[in-house]
């Protein structure tokens, strides 16, 4: 997580909008979180944040920088 977040500040990321994301629904229709996509220069990065954290990301425009440092967000490989 620490080297995303050095080259996020690297690239000046930072203030962008999370514009890409799914929600994570399982075949019983239980919402489980939402998958945000970071696309930098070299890399693509995905990072979930769970339920029901994900609702209050969700009525906000969320910046990148907002989003990696929420408490409740996993780097997914």
């Amino acid at each position: 997580m620490q080297q995303l977040i050095q080259l996020i500040e690297k690239e000046k990321l930072g203030s962008q909008l999370a514009k890409q994301h799914t929600l994570i629904i399982d075949d019983k229709l239980v919402v489980h979180g939402a998958l945000f996509i970071i696309k930098t220069a070299r890399k693509t990065f995905k990072l979930m944040i769970p339920a029901p954290f994900h609702e209050e990301i969700l009525k906000n425009n969320v910046t990148v920088s907002t989003l990696i440092k929420h408490p409740q967000v996993m780097l997914l490989s």
